[in-house]
């Protein structure tokens, strides 16, 4: 490819490239696209997108490299259109950037569908105080404007007519700008984009022009063993071994306890599809290894996923989905038996992937989940034959009887939790597939009797009752509906003797609140939620980042559990996300937060980065133990106050009421214990409503903002986890644990104990007293920095690990403390003694030996 032109970028009028709070902001992104920011929340975001013939998806390669102190160069290549795309991107004036693009076909193109820009506008965004108007084309394909605010447009345009500009689907929130259309000619061609912005926007960089490029010759690597723990963390679990020694687990109110009446609280991760059935010797390897990193729950999941594992608990030799797979089963039980030697918990899955099958005998409407690979979610719903099916499997599952431990899973003490079915719910997911539009005509007459007789029942409108698409009566049917089969699940298990709190789906994927009174059928509410890049910055106020979709499903009364949280490879900050989670699950009293995945490929030595298996990534797994002891010992406190946000009928099902739309939700899950009230309706008799007691705040207005007015950063009640969201940089300040982590190498952060002097521009550095003692008088403290991992380009290890650099400062009663770096395996390696000044040690980071773990012990 031909050197690109520099895209230059000129500071006339857009007036900023460092952090800033202006009310309006533009990048430009690491992809070379343009996203417009109001008030820290996203309101514009673009994305080049290409099709082929027929659809098929043109992928654009695109780099985004500094040239100098100026500007930077984008280049870009469509390898399936044979298309090169190189811009130039300047400030001629006050509030305008232009696009100047160059594309260069290779050969002539017919029968193509093109491609552009597509814009997605926040048309509900939450940052206006009055609802923005709606976007409008320009005439002749030449753009478009929208008027967002009295007097600021922000608004799009060429110079010349390019192919189509169009709203796709008539929806106004997606606009397509056509570079190209059905034919591309081979040659070059000139396309010129300005945007127009409100007065004032400032320019901020991007997330990757503020990294800094990588530099394989000095980063780290192999700083993780994927067989072993820098920290050694098993003497959290020693008075736990075996798991299960204190009974079951139970739910009490809102807490997980144990049958002797201890708390509860589990750490955990997720072992899952070809994890399960690894090689034995690396099962036992593994489970002294989840020990060590500090973990005490391990989710078994995916041991059902038979379209896409190669082996599962189901024998998928037979001809129906009814046998056991006696090998995997032999290595469960194993992994089963060595966790539980660890002190490491179980949580099991009942139903995640199983493949049903014709030989299953699935009786009238065979052939509509045949046809989608015997998948059955929604369906199970609406079917007898189904819940028949599901109920069997889940006797001969934990009817089970372990060959090391002697034990039937529904009476190991060491499972302390189960899931009915993942990610299956009617209410928001799966209740489509039984429109007459979907192709199902057979559940599609099953459905529609189902909705007559909840009507003639109810007294609600029918027409309305079948708009599953559309919150009101439908949402009320649905949850019904739901509850219905997870009253045949839960007596199923009843009746097997199931001890332990049972989780019937999840709160995930972008469900509204009215989801909820389905899922609090069990004793346990579960959530799911994965995040995205540079989540620090977004401000609570108008944007929902992962954290509060997790808060949402905390139900008043209930536990609650997250199988599933992330921000997965390759998010470049993805080393921030361990503390966060578990400050804010302390903060919260959330009872078992899990990541997804620990691992879900079988074990060995990996050879590339795994966006699905945390075990050995350096970003992720090297602020575990950290996290680990921060949750676990309770280094960070609860909240000082509860909030109820506690519902109306009308609220909770005639709404899509969601943390995307309410701020209560967004700015309580960072700042005080956030809970969720149900009404009891006279449609639903199951239902009772929420009767939070007198020390509870009730919060009636699902969009009041509690975090005060002019401030621009979410504080905790404590006083101990603080978030600025215009600088990305959050700290935790308690007396074990104190941290900063996001965009710490702008300037000195102190905290009580500890000062922060960071030069890496983004990391996560944190301080952890390992003896239960303050910081202050510890005799053993843990010191972790973490920054980004990368894919290693020679593959001879996965990752290359940031080296953090700068300066730790711990203040301390204790003298003679030495400094000692942490090898993969755990081991202590020379480091240099740390500076000594009026009672404090300084350690300059990087330390000798290419390490993101520190001791300071006597």
């Amino acid at each position: 490819m031909k050197k690109a032109p520099v895209l230059f970028v000129v500071l006339g009028g857009l007036t900023s490239l460092v952090a800033s709070a202006a009310e309006w902001q533009v990048r430009i992104t690491d992809s070379g696209a343009v996203e417009v920011l109001h008030k820290q929340a996203v309101l514009v975001k673009s994305a080049y997108l290409f099709w082929g013939a027929d659809w098929k998806f043109a992928a654009m390669k695109s780099q985004v490299e500094k040239a100098g102190a100026e500007g930077a160069a984008l280049s870009g290549e469509v390898a399936l259109l044979k298309l090169k795309l190189d811009a130039r991107i300047t400030n001629p004036a006050p509030g305008k950037l232009v696009f100047a693009y160059k594309l260069d076909a290779a050969e002539d193109m017919k029968g193509i569908v093109g491609g552009g820009l597509e814009f997605n506008l926040k048309l509900d965004s939450p940052s206006f105080d009055k609802p923005p108007g709606e976007p409008v084309l320009l005439e002749d394909n030449k753009g478009w404007k929208w008027a967002v605010a009295d007097g600021q447009t922000i608004a799009v345009s060429f110079d010349e007519p390019i192919s189509s500009v169009y709203f796709e689907r008539g929806q106004k929130q997606t606009i397509r700008a056509m570079f190209v259309g059905k034919e591309l000619p081979k040659g070059a061609m000139t396309i010129a984009m300005t945007v127009t912005l409100p007065e004032g926007a400032e320019l901020v960089r991007s997330a990757s022009d503020r990294y800094g490029p990588v530099d394989a010759k000095t980063w780290y690597p192999d700083a993780m063993s994927p067989d072993d723990s820098p920290v050694d963390l098993s003497f959290l679990n020693k008075d736990e071994k075996p798991a299960g020694k204190r009974g079951f687990v139970k739910a009490k109110g809102d807490e997980l306890v144990f049958e002797d009446g201890t708390a509860a609280r589990f750490w955990g991760g997720n072992i899952a599809a070809y994890a399960i059935f690894s090689d034995k010797e690396q099962i036992q390897k593994q489970a002294r290894r989840i020990a060590r990193m500090g973990y005490n729950l391990m989710r078994i999941h995916h041991h059902d996923s038979m379209t896409w594992v190669s082996r599962t608990v189901i024998d998928k030799t037979k001809a129906d989905s009814q046998h056991l797979d006696e090998e995997v089963m032999d290595r469960l039980d194993w992994w089963i038996k060595c966790l539980k030697d660890e002190g490491v918990y179980v949580w099991l899955d009942l139903h995640v992937g199983r493949q049903f099958k014709e030989g299953d005998n699935l009786g009238e409407g065979a052939d509509e989940i045949l046809r989608r690979k015997g998948e059955i979610k929604g369906f199970c719903h609406f079917s007898p034959r189904i819940q028949e099916l599901m109920r069997d499997f889940n006797a001969k599952y934990l009817s089970h009887v372990n060959s090391y431990t002697k034990l039937a899973y529904k009476d190991e003490p060491a499972i302390m939790g189960l899931l009915i079915t993942n990610e299956n719910d009617l209410t928001h997911h799966f209740g489509n597939l039984m429109l007459g539009d979907k192709g199902n005509p057979v559940y599609n007459k099953v459905f529609l009797a189902k909705v007559k007789e909840f009507c003639a029942k109810t007294g609600l409108p029918e027409g309305e009752t079948g708009k599953t698409w559309v919150p009101g009566p439908s949402k009320m049917f649905l949850n019904h509906q739901e509850h219905l089969f997870n009253q045949a699940m839960l007596s199923g298990l009843k009746d097997l003797g199931v001890k332990v709190p049972v989780a019937t789906t999840n709160y995930w994927g972008d469900e509204g609140l009215y989801s909820l009174p389905a899922l609090s059928d069990s004793g346990i509410i579960d959530t799911h939620s994965y995040g995205r890049g540079e989540e620090l910055s977004d401000n609570p106020r108008y944007t929902a980042n992962f954290i509060p979709w997790l808060a949402a499903g905390q139900v008043h009364g209930k536990p609650l559990s997250a199988t599933e949280w992330n921000v997965p490879y390759p998010a470049k900050d993805r080393c921030t996300t361990p503390l966060y989670v578990a400050g804010i699950a302390c903060l919260q009293g959330w009872d078992a937060p899990m990541i997804y995945n620990y691992s879900q490929r079988a074990f060995g030595r990996p050879d590339r980065p795994d966006t699905w298996s945390t075990y050995y990534d350096p970003a992720i797994s090297g602020m575990m133990p950290a996290a680990a002891v921060l949750f676990r010992q309770g280094h960070v406190g609860p909240a000082r106050k509860t909030y109820c946000l506690k519902l109306s009928r009308e609220q909770l099902y005639y709404s899509h009421l969601s943390p995307a739309s309410c701020a209560a939700v967004r700015t309580l899950a960072e700042t005080s214990k956030l809970t969720i009230g149900l009404p009891g309706i006279k449609e639903l008799d199951w239902t009772a409503e929420s009767k939070p007691d007198s020390s509870v705040q009730v919060v009636t207005e699902p969009n009041q903002d509690f975090i005060p007015k002019g401030q621009d950063f979410v504080q905790s009640d404590t006083g101990e986890l603080k978030r600025d969201w215009a600088k990305g940089v959050q700290t935790i300040d308690t007396p074990r644990t104190q941290a900063a982590t996001g965009w710490v190498g702008a300037e000195k952060i102190n905290l009580k104990d500890v000062t922060f002097g960071i030069t890496t521009p983004k990391a996560a550095v944190c301080v952890t007293s390992l003896d239960g003692q303050p910081i202050a008088a510890s005799r053993r403290i843990l010191i972790t920095a973490v920054a980004r991992a990368v894919e290693n380009p020679d593959r001879k290890t996965p990752y290359l690990s940031e080296p953090v650099s700068g300066a730790v400062t711990i203040r301390s009663q204790v003298s003679g403390l030495k400094l000692a770096a942490l090898g993969p395996d755990g081991k202590e390696l020379p480091a240099a003694a740390p500076a000594t000044s009026g009672g404090a040690y300084t350690i300059n980071l990087p330390v000798a030996g290419g390490t993101h773990w520190f001791l300071l012990t006597q």
